[in-house]
């Protein structure tokens, strides 16, 4: 770990992130679950400081699963959206990227229908449609997200994006046909 956080340092991130992998899987190898949660939640937190967004990502991604794995829902929602929120911060997007937020996003959402937290899915939902559409050209996509959106806007009528979704979504469905 020490290998990595010089590697962090010298800003060698990819080669940082190398070394965490490596060290995660002796943890692994050895059942030590605790540490290897500790680890992914030290390379987070090392990477966010050092402005390295992809690598802090793929990090809590792993924090994310290890927190789910253990049935800690609320903390595993929170790195998902972490890891989105670093994705997003990355510069230079490319497909692969977009497609991996939006994968950390539904995640959040499922998390956040389990957790009874309708409203946030609603939102989460709603940046998920506008993702798929703009930025992944997936149009059907992005309807299903808003039509799941506005299912749960029955549980949650007054929700502010109410109005937002409704028109977004005739928008797609317009444009689709």
């Amino acid at each position: 770990m020490e290998n990595a956080e010089e590697y962090i340092r010298k800003q060698e991130r990819d080669s940082a992130l190398i070394e965490f992998d490596m060290a995660a899987a002796k943890l692994d190898a050895a059942g030590k679950i605790n540490q290897l949660e500790q680890l992914w939640a030290h390379a987070a937190a090392g990477f966010t400081a050092a402005e390295a967004p992809r690598q802090a990502a793929t990090s809590y991604l792993h924090l994310a699963e290890l927190e789910v794995k253990a049935g800690r829902q609320t903390e595993g929602r929170d790195s998902y959206l972490s890891a989105a929120n670093s994705l997003f911060a990355v510069r230079e997007k490319n497909p692969e990227l977009w497609t991996t937020m939006i994968q950390a996003l539904e995640h959040a959402i499922d998390l956040s229908l389990a957790l009874e937290e309708t409203s946030l899915a609603i939102e989460l939902l709603f940046k998920t449609a506008i993702i798929q559409y703009r930025e992944t050209g997936f149009t059907l996509d992005a309807i299903y997200s808003l039509e799941r959106a506005q299912q749960l806007l029955e549980q949650v009528p007054n929700h502010p994006l109410a109005q937002d979704i409704n028109e977004k979504l005739q928008e797609l469905v317009d444009y689709q046909t």
